[in-house]
């Protein structure tokens, strides 16, 4: 048995894992379950008062703390308004071992108790990197305690922010730690969601600033982005490979990064790019951004966790038809959700959806950026329905169907091939 000490506030965001088990998150969920359910562990801190009045929070309190811990998602679509989603952790696998009885916390001492050895390296890193985005939350104390930077913190038009001003003029707000991407955690995303939201652009002309983590230090290396080099495609996400310091956003466009001392020395002044301000709108970049409508209740289960956790049984190396896939990623093209890489090299996109007949409703036949793909389907397997639903429509969009089904059935996963001519299908021999 592993049993791994975790952070109070993550120890209690699983707690109430049970209670909010969908992928819809948010901060306000988050408080009122703990309101709700788990009264016993809300008084984190004892000088904080407001951490036992959850609908009191205003001046920091668990809503503060659920939200550094949080990963964003994204944006969604609820009834008339359009807002953030979130999980715990980089996607649904920690609720789902806790939901599962894989993961048994132990309230004595904060832990987290696993067999899998996968759950804990898991549990690990999720701590690891709450500490990274605790320390550079405070971004005050960093400054004052590192007076060689010519930085500091600006109370006067962003007092709830963490954006500060060089001695130049220039403004700067902080790219927030989001989640590792890949499952060798190499690749770490940010978001840049409060630098784009409300109407701080319109106040001042924000540039970004980047802090790349250290094994040992959370404020390692610092670097900034131009807002200008931002404004094209406008990226709520950016990601950056840890170990060449290439940032790029989902979309693949490569963003420059500057060290700090060289932008402080370049960068455009606080009052500078007027006409681009006064045209912004951060409601087309919500409107854009906003992935289907989602209502107040709960959800289905996230595709890949489903996969991760039916198909796979939370393993990330299997072999389909005599070749060894080494390595899943979660796609950032804007395609299929995931690729899979073969040990010779080669990869595979493969595309999660919870029926077979969503592919088809999300139009995905429609578009070259899912040709030659793979699907997933939690729904049970049948040939006759996936002759009927994708039959027709292989004679006009060609490799734009899938040839590949993988599903489960009686709780094993399996592969199929089509053979569209005969309408049959042939099993494709799976090993884990």
């Amino acid at each position: 048995m592993f049993s791994v000490k975790i952070p109070k506030i993550l120890f209690l965001a699983l707690d109430i894992a049970s209670f909010y088990r969908r992928s819809y998150i948010n901060t306000n969920d988050l408080s009122k379950y703990a309101n709700q359910y788990k009264r016993d562990l809300v008084r984190l801190r004892a000088d904080k008062s407001d951490y036992k009045y959850l609908d009191d929070t205003f001046s920091g309190g668990l809503r503060g703390n659920f939200s550094t811990l949080l990963t964003l998602q994204g944006l969604v679509k609820r009834g008339s308004l359009v807002t953030k989603y979130y999980s715990v952790g980089r996607d649904n696998r920690l609720i789902n071992a806790i939901c599962n009885g894989e993961i048994i916390l132990n309230k004595k001492d904060f832990s987290a108790n696993t067999n899998n050895n996968s759950l804990k390296k898991l549990l690990e890193i999720e701590s690891c990197l709450l500490t990274v985005m605790e320390t550079q939350a405070h971004i005050k104390v960093f400054l004052e305690e590192h007076p060689l930077i010519p930085l500091k913190r600006d109370a006067v038009y962003f007092p709830k922010e963490s954006a500060v001003v060089s001695d130049k003029g220039q403004f700067y707000i902080r790219a927030l730690v989001n989640n590792f991407i890949d499952p060798k955690n190499r690749i770490l995303e940010y978001n840049l969601i409060h630098l784009w939201e409300g109407k701080k652009i319109h106040k001042k002309n924000f540039h970004v600033l980047v802090v790349i983590p250290a094994r040992n230090d959370p404020w390692g290396q610092i670097f900034a982005i131009k807002n200008e080099d931002l404004w094209v495609h406008k990226p709520i996400f950016i990601q950056i490979d840890l170990k060449l310091n290439i940032c790029s956003d989902r979309n693949g466009n490569m963003i420059k990064l500057y060290p700090l001392n060289e932008a402080l020395k370049g960068f455009s002044a606080g009052d500078s790019n007027i006409e681009h301000r006064l045209g912004y709108d951060w409601n087309e970049i919500k409107m854009r951004e906003s992935k289907g409508e989602i209502s107040g209740k709960v959800e289905k289960e996230e595709e890949f966790s489903v996969f991760l956790r039916l198909f796979l049984g939370w393993r990330k190396e299997f072999s389909i038809g005599g070749k060894r896939v080494v390595d899943i990623f979660v796609s950032s093209s804007g395609g299929p959700d995931v690729i899979l890489k073969f040990s010779g090299g080669t990869s595979q996109k493969l595309e999660l959806e919870h029926t077979w007949k969503s592919y088809i409703d999300h139009g995905h036949y429609k578009d070259n950026a899912w040709a030659h793909s793979w699907i997933f389907s939690e729904e049970e397997f049948s040939p006759k329905l996936i002759i009927k639903l994708y039959g027709e429509l292989k004679k006009k969009h060609h490799n734009r169907i899938p040839d590949v089904f993988l599903c489960v059935s009686n709780g094993k996963g399996k592969a199929y091939l089509a053979n569209w001519g005969k309408e049959q299908f042939e099993e494709i021999p799976l090993k884990f």
